[in-house]
C-alpha cells in the first residue's frame, strides 16, 4: 500500500519529497493549524513573561524595557530590507524543485545576514541579528508550505526568551537582563532555524548547487518594493497612536492602545490562515490553488462574524474583565473598532496573497494611499469627535485597505466576488441576530451564568441564521470534519 507523505511535527525538517522531486505538501488545513498554534504559543509565553516583568521591574523599569523593545521593532525593518517576503515569494514559485529552492534560500541568506549585521552595529539593538534571521527563516518555512519548521522555531524562541529573561531579572540584571533574554531567545531560535531549513532542503553541501532560477536584480527589486510596504505598514499601524498622543493625552493613548492589543489577539486567526493558504497562490508552479483560497476567505468571514456581537453588545463587560475599571472609556472604542476587526482577518489573507502573486509594486501604491488617508482621516476625526474619531478612522482605513487588495486579487486569479459579498452580508445578518439574546442578558455587569448563557444563546442564533439564509448547510457541516482530516493529511482542502 502506498502511503501519502505527511509532515511529521516530531521531525519538522525531514526532507520529504513529492513524486515530482519537490517538497511534499502537508496540506492547507494542516499548515494553517500549525501557523495558528505558533501564534498561540507566542501569546502564551508572552503573557507569562509580561505579567512577570510588570511586577518584577515595576512601572519605571518595565517602561524602559518596553521603550527598548519598541525602538528595536522599528530598527527591525531596515534589518530585514524586505527580504523575507521577497525570498519567500520566489521560494513558493520554485518549491517543486528542491535544488532551485535551496539555491534561492542560500542567495537570500547571503543578503540577509550582512543586512542584519550592519544595522545593529551601526545603531544599538544587537538582538536584531537574531530577530531578522528568525523572521527570514519563518517566512521561508511558510513559503515552502512546511510550517512545522516555523512552529518549532517559535516554541524554542518563546521558551528560551521567557526562561532567560526571568532568570536574568531574578539575578538582578533588571531591564537590561530582560532585553538580553530576548536577544538570547531569538539567537538560539535563528541558529536552530538555519539548521532545520537547510536540512529541509537537503543541505547546502550535499550536492553541487545549481544556479538560482531568480536573478539577484530581480530578487532585490522585489525586496525593495516589500521594504517600502513594510515601512508604510509600520507607519499606518502607529499613526493613530502618535496623533492621539500629540492632540489629546497619554491617558487617551492608553485607553486606545489597550483595545488595539485585544483586537490584535482576536486577529490571530486571519494571520494563521494567510500563512497557511496564501503561498498556495504562487504562479510559478502552475495553476494557483484558488479553490482553497476562496473557501478560506469565506470561512474566515463566517468565523470572524462570531465576535461582532460580543465586541458591540458586551464591550463594557469585556473591557472591565480584561482591562479593569481604569479603562471604562475604552468600551466605546471597542464597539467602533468592531468594523476594523471584522475586515482585519480577510485583509491579512488578501494582502499576503497579493505578495505571493508577485504584485508587490501594486501594494506600494495602496500602502501610500492608505497612509495618506489614515493621516487625514485620523487628524480630522480626532479634532471633530475626540478619541472615538481615531477608531472611526481606523475602520475607514481598514475597509479601503482590504477592498484594494481584494480588487488586485480578482484581477490576478478567478475569484467569485459576488459569493464573498453575499457571505459577508449573511454573516452580518447572523451577527445582528446574535446580538438579541446577548442584549437580553445584559450589557454592563454579567455573572458567570450570564456570560455562558448569552454566548450559548447568541451562538445558536448566529448558526441558525446562517443555515436559514443558506450560507451554510447541514450537509456542508456534516462533511466538514472529513474535509479537515483530508486537508490535514496533505490534501487540497
Amino acid at each position: 500500500m502506498r502511503h501519502r507523505p505527511r509532515d511529521d511535527v516530531s521531525s519538522p525538517a525531514a526532507t520529504v519529497s513529492s513524486p515530482d522531486g519537490g517538497l511534499a505538501d502537508p496540506g492547507a488545513v494542516r499548515n494553517t493549524l500549525l501557523q495558528f498554534a505558533s501564534q498561540l504559543a507566542t501569546a502564551a509565553f508572552t503573557s507569562v513573561l509580561t505579567l512577570y516583568l510588570v511586577r518584577a521591574l515595576g512601572a519605571s523599569g518595565y517602561g524602559v524595557y518596553a521603550l527598548a523593545v519598541s525602538v528595536g521593532a522599528l530598527l527591525l525593518l531596515p534589518a530585514g530590507l524586505g527580504l523575507p517576503w521577497a525570498v519567500g515569494r520566489f521560494l513558493a514559485d520554485h518549491r517543486a524543485d528542491t535544488d532551485q529552492a535551496r539555491a534561492i534560500l542560500i542567495m537570500g541568506l547571503k543578503l540577509q545576514i550582512p543586512a542584519a549585521l550592519v544595522w545593529p552595529l551601526r545603531w544599538v539593538a544587537l538582538s536584531l541579528i537574531g530577530q531578522a534571521l528568525f523572521g527570514f527563516l519563518t517566512s521561508m518555512a511558510q513559503s515552502v508550505r512546511r510550517v512545522a519548521v516555523g512552529l518549532w522555531m517559535v516554541v524554542v524562541e518563546s521558551a528560551v526568551e521567557t526562561s532567560a529573561s526571568i532568570t536574568l531579572v531574578l539575578a538582578g540584571a533588571g531591564a537590561a537582563g530582560a532585553a538580553l533574554g530576548k536577544a538570547i531567545g531569538y539567537s538560539v531560535a535563528a541558529t536552530i532555524g538555519v539548521f532545520l531549513t537547510l536540512r529541509l532542503l537537503g543541505g547546502a553541501r550535499r550536492r553541487s548547487l545549481v544556479p538560482a532560477p531568480v536573478g539577484l536584480r530581480t530578487l532585490t527589486s522585489y525586496a525593495g518594493a516589500m521594504f517600502v510596504v513594510d515601512l508604510t505598514w509600520s507607519a499606518i499601524s502607529q499613526v493613530d497612536v502618535l496623533l492621539i498622543g500629540a492632540l489629546l493625552s497619554s491617558a487617551a493613548v492608553g485607553s486606545f492602545s489597550a483595545v488595539l492589543r485585544i483586537m490584535t489577539v482576536l486577529g490571530y486567526l486571519g494571520l494563521a490562515v494567510a500563512g497557511g493558504i496564501a503561498p498556495r497562490l504562487s504562479l510559478g508552479a502552475g495553476s494557483p490553488d484558488t479553490r482553497a483560497f476562496a473557501e478560506a476567505a469565506r470561512y474566515l468571514i463566517i468565523v470572524q462574524g462570531l465576535m461582532i456581537a460580543p465586541t458591540v453588545i458586551w464591550a463594557a463587560p469585556i473591557v472591565g474583565l480584561l482591562l479593569g475599571p481604569g479603562y471604562r472609556g475604552s468600551a466605546e472604542i471597542m464597539r467602533v473598532l468592531s468594523v476594523a476587526y471584522f475586515v482585519g482577518a480577510p485583509a491579512a489573507l488578501f494582502s499576503v496573497a497579493v505578495t505571493y502573486l508577485g504584485e508587490a509594486r501594486r501594494r506600494v501604491a495602496i500602502m501610500l494611499g492608505t497612509l495618506t488617508l489614515g493621516l487625514i482621516a485620523t487628524y480630522v476625526l480626532l479634532r471633530a469627535v475626540g478619541l472615538v474619531g481615531a477608531a472611526i478612522a481606523d475602520d475607514i482605513v481598514s475597509v479601503v485597505y482590504v477592498s484594494a487588495h481584494v480588487w488586485i486579487c480578482s484581477r490576478m486569479i478567478t475569484l467569485d466576488l459576488r459569493r464573498l459579498a453575499w457571505s459577508s452580508l449573511r454573516t452580518l445578518i447572523a451577527a445582528g441576530a446574535m446580538m438579541l439574546p446577548m442584549l437580553a442578558v445584559g450589557t454592563s455587569h454579567l455573572s458567570v451564568a450570564g456570560w455562558i448563557g448569552g454566548l450559548c444563546a447568541g451562538g445558536t442564533a448566529y448558526g441558525a441564521v446562517l443555515l436559514l439564509t443558506r450560507e451554510l448547510s447541514v450537509t456542508e457541516l456534516r462533511g466538514l470534519p472529513a474535509r479537515l482530516r483530508t486537508g490535514s493529511r496533505g490534501g487540497n482542502a
